[in-house]
């Protein structure tokens, strides 16, 4: 089977100044929080970080500056999406020469959509071009369109397509693309789905949740665990109240990870939401927080 990891990938977000330049310091700090954590790799410039709102030369300082701190030390997954082709290709190839052992992952096109056959020469296209290994997201929450599992099994006959994020919501739909697209690695995309998609057969989970709960994460993809998953639906509840990333960062911004600017047309967690999901008392600052080697405690 093809993959590039196995358990959890944080899908990172990319902290901001208040001015809403991009914040160099905390972005270091966020990378070491979660290598020492131990998740499994990082998915970068995806949805959680904002992309959509970072200018071509940002997004390519953000991937150079990741892959030097990273360096290496867990593999990296680069969001490229769009929706037009050739400026895909084009950042694709540039995120290659400044960090070509990396993979890339990448959305249906968006608003002006297409047909499923038109969605197959899409990331064939787009794969074939840039080279490197692949990640095909299917989230029609934000696209307007869904990757049905017939449609799955044929683009990753490609290869160069490692990997499927499936961020649909719909069990069925899941459990069909993990067995159609049994060469592939399938990945869960949605922490509320978390131990679900383990029971089919997915091979990990592409996490916003691990952001500020990865020993947590971990331990559900460690070994299946039912209890705690149970007991993070509160998080996962919390963590959704609003648009991702907005609560998630709220949250760090509880913690001293980073601030909680997220750019427009998003909107600081409101303080409804902050009171009514409990997030004062669920994320409490890093130095409240026991690290005990694997097996730190988190609040």
């Amino acid at each position: 089977m093809k993959t590039i990891f196995y358990g959890v990938c944080t899908a990172l977000v990319t902290p901001f100044k208040d001015n809403g330049d991009v914040d160099f310091d905390a972005l270091r700090g966020v990378i070491e929080y979660q290598v020492e954590s131990k998740v499994d790799a990082l998915c970068i410039l995806g949805t959680t970080g904002e992309a959509a709102t970072m200018s071509w030369d940002e997004k390519l300082e953000v991937a150079k500056f990741s892959y030097q701190v990273v360096a290496g030390r867990v593999p990296i997954i680069f969001g490229i999406g769009g929706n037009n082709p050739k400026e895909i290709i084009r950042f694709g190839l540039a995120v290659k020469k400044l960090a070509p052992k990396v993979a890339v992952m990448c959305t249906p096109p968006y608003y002006n959509k297409c047909t499923q056959d038109a969605a197959v020469k899409y990331f064939h296209d787009i794969a074939n071009a840039v080279k490197l290994p692949f990640v095909v997201y299917n989230v029609p929450g934000r696209t307007g369109m869904n990757l049905e599992p017939a449609t799955m099994q044929k683009i990753v006959t490609n290869k160069y397509v490692v990997g499927i994020k499936e961020a649909s919501g719909n069990m069925g739909q899941i459990i069909e693309v993990v067995r159609l697209c049994h060469n592939v690695a399938v990945y869960c995309g949605d922490d509320g789905l978390s131990l679900p998609c383990y029971a089919v057969g997915c091979k990990g989970i592409i996490s916003v949740a691990s952001n500020v709960r990865p020993y947590e994460t971990r331990t559900i993809w460690l070994g299946g665990n039912h209890k705690l998953f149970l007991d993070e639906l509160k998080y996962y509840k919390a963590l959704f109240c609003e648009v991702n990333p907005a609560p998630v960062k709220y949250a760090m911004h509880l913690m001293g990870m980073c601030g909680a600017f997220v750019r427009p047309p998003l909107t600081v967690l409101s303080e409804k939401s902050i009171m009514a999901h409990e997030f004062l008392h669920f994320f409490k600052p890093a130095s409240n927080r026991k690290h005990d080697g694997d097996k730190q405690r988190l609040c």
